[in-house]
C-alpha cells in the first residue's frame, strides 16, 4: 500500500509540473505575439493648405468720446432735463441754472449801450453842423476839435459795451448747458436747488457706439503683424466672455500702433476701433481680442500633435516602413488653432494625430489616416 500510494503521487506531481509547463508555454507564445502585434496609430498625412491666421490678444475698452458737462457760469441749477442713461443728441438742453442775475446783467449792458449810442449820435450831429461853420470862419476850430474828440470817444465806449453785452449774452446762454456731443448721459451729480460754481462737474456723457480697444502685444507679435498682415489696419474680433463661453462679440479694424516699445515690457502699445452700435459691450470693460493676418498657404500642425521633452518640441512621424520617428521641430508662429512649422517637416510626412502610450523610437505602427485636425475659424 505505501508503494503504491508513493507512486500515486508522484505521477500526479509530474503531470502537475507538465500542466504548468504547458500553460507557461502557451503565456509566452501570447506574449510574443502581443509584442510583435504593431501599435494602430491616428495620422495626418502633411500637405500646404490655405489657412486663415489669428493672433489673440487682451485688452480693455474706452470710449470713443466721453466728455464732462461743466457748468460754465454760477447760480442756482433750476432743473435737468434728461432721464439719466438716456441718448442725447449735441445741442440738447441738459441743465437750468438761474437766469435771474444774468438776464439783469444782459439789460443793463443794453441799456448802456443804447445810451452810448444816443450819446454817439449827437456828437456826429454836432461835428457835422460845426465842420462847415468852421470852414467858413464862423466858429472857432478848437471847438470842432473838442466835438471831434468826443465823437472818437463815444466810438470806443461803443465798442466797449458791445463787447461787455457779448459777454453778458454769453453769461445768459451758459444759463442752458446743452450736450456738446452724441452719446449717453449719466445721472446728474448735484442736485436741483444747489448753487454750482463754472468747473462745477454736472454729469458725463459717453460715446459708446464706437469702442476704442487698447492692449500691448510684445515687439516681436508686432513685428509678425507688420510682415505677414496684409493690409495696413488688419482686421479683428473683439469678444467679452460669461462664465464659460463668449458672450458678444464686434468687428472692427486696427487704427493706431505706437512707435516705440515699452523699454520695462518690451510691449507695443496698440488700438482698435470697433463697431458698438448696439451697445454690448461697455467701456472699460476686459476683452479677448483676434487680430487677422491674412490667409496662407503653409504646412501646419494642431498643437496637440507637438510634444516637448528636454531636448525641445518634437512630432511623431511614420516612415516607409510604418516605423515612428520622433522629428524635432521650431515652430515660427503658434495660437490655440495650429503651429506653422519651418524646414523640419515636409508634404508628404505621416504626421501622428492624439496622445498614444508605448510609442517610442522606432515602434512598428498600423496607421490610419484621418483628416485634418485643424479647424481654423474663418
Amino acid at each position: 500500500m505505501n508503494i503504491n500510494g508513493k507512486l500515486m503521487r508522484s505521477v500526479a506531481l509530474l503531470l502537475s509540473l507538465w500542466f504548468v509547463a504547458g500553460c507557461g508555454g502557451e503565456k509566452k507564445e501570447e506574449t510574443a505575439e502581443m509584442e510583435q502585434k504593431p501599435i494602430e496609430v491616428k495620422v495626418h498625412t502633411l500637405k500646404k493648405e490655405k489657412y486663415p491666421i489669428w493672433i489673440y490678444f487682451t485688452g480693455k475698452t474706452q470710449a470713443f468720446d466721453e466728455v464732462d458737462v461743466i457748468a460754465r457760469v454760477s447760480g442756482e441749477l433750476k432743473a435737468y432735463h434728461f432721464q439719466p442713461g438716456q441718448q442725447v443728441k449735441k445741442g440738447d438742453l441738459l441743465f437750468s441754472i438761474d437766469k435771474s442775475e444774468y438776464q439783469a446783467a444782459w439789460d443793463q449792458k443794453n441799456a448802456i449801450l443804447e445810451k452810448d449810442k444816443a450819446s454817439y449820435a449827437l456828437a456826429k450831429a454836432n461835428v457835422k453842423r460845426y465842420t462847415p461853420l468852421v470852414r467858413e470862419q464862423l466858429a472857432p476850430r478848437e471847438k470842432l476839435d473838442e466835438l471831434t474828440a468826443t465823437l472818437k470817444q463815444l466810438e470806443a465806449t461803443i465798442r466797449s459795451d458791445e463787447a461787455a453785452l457779448k459777454r453778458a449774452r454769453l453769461d445768459l446762454e451758459y444759463c442752458d448747458i446743452r450736450a456738446s456731443i452724441d452719446g449717453q448721459i449719466g445721472k446728474p451729480l448735484v442736485l436741483t436747488g444747489n448753487i454750482v460754481s463754472a468747473g462745477t462737474v454736472l454729469s458725463k456723457i459717453v460715446d459708446s457706439k464706437k469702442l476704442y480697444v487698447n492692449f500691448n502685444p510684445s515687439a516681436r507679435e508686432v513685428a509678425l503683424i507688420k510682415r505677414y498682415g496684409k493690409t495696413e489696419k488688419p482686421e479683428v474680433k473683439v469678444s467679452i466672455r460669461g462664465d464659460k463661453e463668449i458672450t458678444e462679440t464686434l468687428k472692427g479694424r486696427i487704427d493706431f500702433i505706437d512707435n516705440i516699445s515699452n523699454s520695462s515690457t518690451g510691449t507695443v502699445a496698440m488700438r482698435a476701433v470697433v463697431d458698438n452700435a448696439k451697445g454690448l459691450i461697455f467701456p472699460g470693460s476686459f476683452v479677448e481680442i483676434e487680430l487677422f493676418l491674412g490667409e496662407y498657404e503653409v504646412i501646419a500642425v494642431h498643437p496637440d500633435q507637438v510634444s516637448q521633452d528636454q531636448s525641445g518640441r518634437y512630432v511623431y512621424v511614420v516612415n516607409a516602413k510604418n516605423e515612428v520617428h520622433a522629428v524635432h521641430v521650431e515652430p515660427f508662429f503658434s495660437n490655440n488653432d495650429l503651429m506653422l512649422i519651418g524646414q523640419s517637416l515636409n508634404v508628404g510626412d505621416r504626421v501622428v494625430v492624439g496622445v498614444i502610450s508605448g510609442l517610442s523610437e522606432g515602434t512598428r505602427v498600423t496607421p490610419v489616416e484621418v483628416s485634418n485636425p485643424i479647424k481654423v475659424k474663418k
